[in-house]
C-alpha cells in the first residue's frame, strides 16, 4: 500500500482552547523564569540570602511563590502529553509509525534542549520534556486504566523522592553546622554571581554557568524527568478520554474538576503558605521536606485548576473573544519560549544591558508583562502572515521530511 503524504496540522483543525491555555501558560512560565533571569534566585534559595527586602518586595515574592511557582511549568507540561495524543491520532489516520516519526519530533527538541541549558540558560525545560517524551513514547498503546495506574504510581514515587532527599539535605545541612563535612558557600556564590553575570562576557557567563549552576541543576533530572512524565500521563490520558476532542460533551467533568481543584488547592495552598512562612513549625528535620511536597502537590492541584478555568471561559463565547488575544502566542509555543530567554539574557546578562541583580522583584512582574505584551503583538503580526511560527516550522520539516 502506497505510503500516504503526512501534513502538519491545518489552522481550522486547531483546538482555540489548547492555543489559549498554552499562550497563558507561558505568561506564568516567564513570571516564575524571571526570578532565575534577573537574579542568583538558586544560590539565593540554597543560602537564605535576599537581594532586596521591603514589604513591596516580599508581596511581589510571595504573590508569585502563591499564584505561578510550580503551577505553569505543570499546565505546560499537560497540554505536551494532550499534544501527543493529537500527533498520535494523526499519524495513526495516515497510517504511519507514531514511534518513528515522535522519536523525530523529539530528536529536534532534545537538540535545542541541549543548546538551550548548555548555551544560555540553566532553567531549560526543552531537554526536561525531550527525555520524558522518549518515556511516554511506552504509553502509545496502552489502555486508558494502565495510563491512570502508571500516572499514580510515578506520581507517588515523585513525592517520596522529593521528601526524601529534602530530608536527607536537611539532615546534611546539620552535620554541616557542626563542621563535619564542608560544604559549599552558597552567600559567597551569591555575591560572586551578581558580579559575573552584570559584567561577565558571553564566555565568562557560560564558564560559570557550566561549573557552578549546571552541576546542581542537572542531578535534579532524577525527579524532574518522572514529574513530567507523569504530567504527560495525565495529559495523554485526558485526550484518550475523549475530552479533548468533545469538550462541549465532557462539560459536566470539567465543572467537577474545576470545583475539587479550586477547593484542595486552596486548602494545600493555605497550608503550604502557614509551614513556609513558619507560622507553624513542625520538627526541623521533616520542615522543608513538608514544604517542599506541599509545593508540588499544591503546585499541581492549583494547575488543574488554571486549566479547566480557561476550557470552562472558552466554552462562552464573550469570554473566548476576550482571551483569543492568548492564541497567537500559544501557537508559536516553542518560539516564544526560546524568545523570552533571549530577551531576557539581552536585557540582564553582561553581553546585553547588564541589568541583573538590579531588578526588584516588583520590577520583575512589570517587565515580565511588558514582554509578554511583546509577545502578543508579535506573535498575532507573525500568525496572520504566516502558518507557523519561525521555530515551529523548522521542527515540523525536521518531524515531516521525507514522509
Amino acid at each position: 500500500m502506497e505510503t500516504q503524504r503526512l501534513l502538519p496540522t491545518q489552522h481550522g483543525e486547531r483546538m482555540i482552547t489548547l492555543d489559549v491555555i498554552r499562550g497563558f501558560a507561558l505568561l506564568g512560565i516567564l513570571l516564575v523564569n524571571m526570578q532565575f533571569f534577573v537574579a542568583p534566585k538558586l544560590f539565593l534559595m540554597l543560602s537564605g540570602v535576599t537581594l532586596f527586602e521591603g514589604t513591596v518586595s516580599n508581596i511581589a515574592d510571595w504573590l508569585i511563590t502563591i499564584f505561578a511557582t510550580g503551577k505553569f511549568f505543570t499546565t505546560f507540561s499537560f497540554l505536551f502529553g494532550i499534544g501527543f495524543f493529537l500527533f498520535m491520532e494523526r499519524l495513526n489516520a495516515k497510517g504511519l509509525s507514531v514511534g518513528k516519526v515522535y522519536s523525530r519530533r523529539l530528536f529536534f527538541l532534545l537538540l535545542l534542549g541541549l543548546i538551550h541549558i548548555f548555551l544560555l540558560w540553566s532553567g531549560d525545560i526543552l531537554l526536561n520534556y525531550a527525555i520524558a517524551g522518549y518515556f511516554l513514547l511506552l504509553f502509545r498503546k496502552s489502555s486508558i486504566e494502565r495510563i491512570r495506574k502508571w500516572a499514580i504510581g510515578i506520581f507517588s514515587v515523585v513525592v517520596f523522592l522529593t521528601g526524601f532527599f529534602t530530608f536527607l539535605s536537611t539532615l546534611m545541612e546539620n552535620v554541616v553546622d557542626e563542621g563535619l563535612v564542608p560544604m559549599k558557600d552558597f552567600a559567597s556564590l551569591v555575591d560572586e554571581s551578581v558580579v559575573v553575570f552584570q559584567n561577565g562576557s558571553f564566555s565568562e557567563i557560560l564558564a560559570f554557568r557550566l561549573a557552578e549552576e549546571l552541576s546542581l541543576v542537572l542531578p535534579n533530572y532524577i525527579i524532574t524527568v518522572p514529574m513530567v512524565l507523569f504530567i504527560f500521563l495525565i495529559g495523554l490520558y485526558v485526550g484518550k478520554k475523549g475530552i479533548v476532542l468533545n469538550i462541549s460533551g465532557h462539560l459536566e467533568w470539567i465543572q467537577k474538576v474545576w470545583k475539587k481543584s479550586f477547593i484542595y488547592g486552596a486548602i494545600l495552598t493555605l497550608v503550604y503558605v502557614v509551614l513556609k512562612a513558619e507560622l507553624f513549625i513542625v520538627p526541623f528535620y521533616l520542615h522543608e521536606a513538608s514544604v517542599e511536597v506541599l509545593s508540588l502537590v499544591s503546585g499541581l492541584v492549583v494547575s488543574f485548576f488554571y486549566i479547566s478555568s480557561m476550557t470552562l471561559l472558552c466554552q462562552q463565547e464573550q469570554w473566548k473573544e476576550r482571551l483569543k488575544i492568548l492564541a497567537p502566542v500559544g501557537q508559536m509555543a516553542l518560539t516564544n519560549y526560546l524568545l523570552q530567554t533571549v530577551i531576557c539574557i539581552l536585557l540582564f546578562y553582561g553581553y546585553g544591558l547588564g541589568f541583573y541583580g538590579k531588578v526588584s522583584p516588583e520590577m520583575g512582574i512589570l517587565i515580565t508583562f511588558g514582554i509578554f505584551t511583546i509577545q502578543i503583538i508579535f506573535s498575532k503580526f507573525w500568525m496572520t502572515r504566516f502558518k507557523y511560527g519561525p521555530l515551529e516550522r523548522a521542527w515540523r520539516a525536521f518531524t515531516y521530511r521525507g514522509i
